[in-house]
């Protein structure tokens, strides 16, 4: 099947995750840690539970109620998550942090059973392309949150390279794969 490869930009990104398209994203540099921050990712519509279904069950062969983490927007941590009282960092999804009952109706893909959910908050100064992302995907949906999870297959190391990136999109099927520049997919326009 022929790849269709153009260049990436977010307001389009946006748009397909919009109309439930699911997403690779191998972006910068790699990270190394405990969390998929967004660099090595696989990005989806928290608004839509069918799709932590759908990645879990199909793409990444896990059980059903096991959790996926939002990426959200600053301006958008208040509408749908609790307060923290104490100073701590939201920047690297660290915390299981309380969902506001709002959270369970607009974004029920990343609220997890016990009604909380490992938070990653997205500001213009720590993750400038994630922040353009977001804030596209918003002017879409009017909601400022993602599904993000790691970049890799059950068993599989989160992709490092831009091949491996490559190579995990077509082993899971994703429907488009942001590498770096470009956005590739063979079932999307």
């Amino acid at each position: 099947m022929t790849q269709n490869i153009k260049p990436y930009r977010a307001a389009e990104a946006a748009r397909l995750l919009s109309e439930g398209f699911i997403g690779g994203v191998a972006h910068g540099r790699a990270e190394v840690g405990p969390r998929a921050l967004g660099n090595r990712s696989i990005l989806s519509d928290a608004r839509n539970v069918r799709q932590k279904e759908r990645i879990n069950g199909y793409m990444k062969m896990r059980r059903a109620f096991q959790p996926l983490a939002p990426l959200c927007l600053e301006e958008d941590y208040h509408r749908f998550f609790e307060t923290v009282d104490c100073e701590i960092s939201l920047d690297y999804m660290l915390y299981a942090i309380k969902c506001k009952p709002q959270a369970r109706t607009a974004i029920p893909a990343v609220v997890h059973a016990d009604d909380t959910a490992r938070v990653q908050v997205i500001r213009e100064d720590n993750y400038p392309f994630l922040y353009e992302l977001l804030t596209e995907y918003k002017k879409i949906t009017g909601i400022g949150v993602l599904i993000n999870t790691s970049l890799n297959a059950k068993g599989e190391p989160i992709a490092n390279t831009p091949m491996e990136a490559y190579q995990i999109y077509k082993k899971m099927d994703l429907d488009f794969l942001v590498l770096d520049k470009y956005l590739i997919s063979n079932k999307v326009q």
